[in-house]
């Protein structure tokens, strides 16, 4: 049974990820800038690759070049999106391509009429019949998309292309697609997005990186093993309805694929997905909609998600269980070297000055450590309340062996006191004072 190390709950005990025990394989991250999102992913990814499950990371902003030497560029690469895959009809990859233009660059309905009709007519023009799986291997490209838009005498056509003209200004879609699918579900891979020009941009190649990488998992045999993982950090700029992930969200586990999103905002993830995810992450979430929404899929007070103040400090919900449970997440020092992950602490400055003093950042043990010292913990506990049972039975024997002094004394005080004839109340109250009096001092003797 495949499981991962996260972290540590409130009482020291190690917190794993049993994927197999879930309803699915799949994870939602959520949190703030700075509350330790990015770092969970790439402990993530570095736990997988040493269970043997090759991942892929969807990487905007270059934050995961440091996990693995195999990092693909897709600048200096292709990939043609009208590519039509096996037993598919071209119609459907009409619709796929332009609605996902349309989501991303916000198209109206007459715009993104102009878009479909050009590709449509591009199947057209190399003699594709868009009602039935093609058997040629030659595709029209984006150049093709971009003749058939301008031929248009339609007066929106200028607006789409001031808008949308930076996609065919790319190399990336001018050729047959040449990523192998094959190689990058076969190792960890990181796909590099940041050398591209606008967000825009990113996101619409992360999207169709996405559809294509979709259909390469429909070519393979259906599979109960869990054996890839898709990562995707900002998967807000790609969530929308009918969107390649939704696909991927529903279709994956076929083939022992897991899905793991990241977002700044809950609000991003409708509740259905929220609902089915196998497990959901949550760091700190500093608006109140945030905290509420995510509270609300969590049965947590919002409060609580507000005070996750520390990095890596946050709450896991998993599937099969009816509440939360607080987690601070195990960080582990990577070395990378020759595509591997060699999960190795490196005993830098930064790393020696933690271990003399607690830190606020993240924990660096390594899953050993952590059952070793909890044993450790648990031993000494159990020794302490043996210890402490033993001590309050001793007391109280000690305790009745006064009480019973302190009464033989009281005849003593009794006959001092008929000498100095006090009133019966008085001398009552006295021999009761000075009976508690040997008390005290006995205990204190003892």
């Amino acid at each position: 049974m495949t499981k991962l190390l996260l972290g540590k709950n409130i009482i020291d005990k190690p917190v794993y990820w049993e994927m197999n025990r879930e309803k699915n394989p799949h994870m939602i991250v959520l949190g703030t800038s700075g509350s330790g999102k990015t770092e969970t992913l790439k402990t993530i990814v570095a736990n997988l690759k040493e269970k043997n499950i090759s991942s892929m990371v969807i990487d905007f902003h270059n934050e995961f070049e440091d996990i693995t030497d195999n990092r693909l560029n897709l600048r200096d690469n292709t990939i043609n999106p009208l590519e039509v895959p096996k037993n598919e009809r071209p119609e459907n990859i009409v619709y796929e391509i332009s609605d996902i233009i349309g989501k991303i660059f916000k198209l109206g309905e007459i715009q993104e009429a102009i878009l479909r009709k050009a590709i449509r007519d591009c199947y057209l023009d190399h003699g594709i019949d868009l009602k039935k799986s093609p058997t040629t291997k030659k595709f029209p490209d984006f150049s093709d998309v971009k003749k058939n838009i301008l031929k248009q005498s339609n007066p929106n056509v200028h607006s789409l292309m001031s808008r949308i003209e930076v996609l065919f200004n790319l190399d990336i879609f001018s050729n047959k697609t040449e990523v192998s699918f094959k190689d990058i579900v076969s190792t960890t891979t990181i796909i590099e997005l940041k050398d591209f020009p606008t967000e825009n941009v990113k996101s619409a190649i992360a999207e169709f990186f996405l559809n294509k990488l979709t259909y390469y998992f429909y070519s393979l045999n259906k599979s109960d093993n869990l054996k890839y993982y898709c990562i995707i950090d900002e998967a807000h700029r790609l969530m929308y309805e009918n969107s390649p992930i939704n696909k991927l969200l529903r279709e994956s586990r076929k083939y022992g694929v897991g899905i793991i999103l990241s977002s700044q905002r809950p609000s991003d993830f409708n509740e259905t997905i929220l609902a089915n995810s196998g497990a959901i992450l949550s760091f700190q979430c500093n608006l109140d909609k945030d905290a509420k929404y995510i509270s609300k899929q969590l049965n947590l007070e919002p409060k609580k998600i507000k005070n996750l103040t520390e990095p890596g400090l946050g709450y896991i919900k998993f599937s099969r269980k009816e509440r939360p449970e607080k987690i601070k997440i195990v960080r582990i020092k990577k070395k990378h070297k020759e595509k591997k992950v060699d999960i190795k602490e490196e005993k830098t400055e930064e790393t020696k000055k933690t271990a003399k003093k607690p830190s606020t950042n993240l924990f660096f043990f390594t899953e050993e450590k952590i059952t070793k010292y909890t044993w450790i913990r648990i031993f000494f506990v159990s020794l302490s309340f043996i210890i402490g049972i033993w001590s309050l039975i001793a007391k109280s024997i000690l305790f009745i062996l006064f009480v019973s002094l302190g009464f033989i004394w009281m005849p003593v005080f009794s006959n001092i006191l008929k000498v100095r004839k006090f009133s019966e109340k008085i001398d009552n109250f006295i021999k009761l004072i000075l009976s508690l009096v040997v008390i005290y001092l006995f205990y204190l003797l003892f």
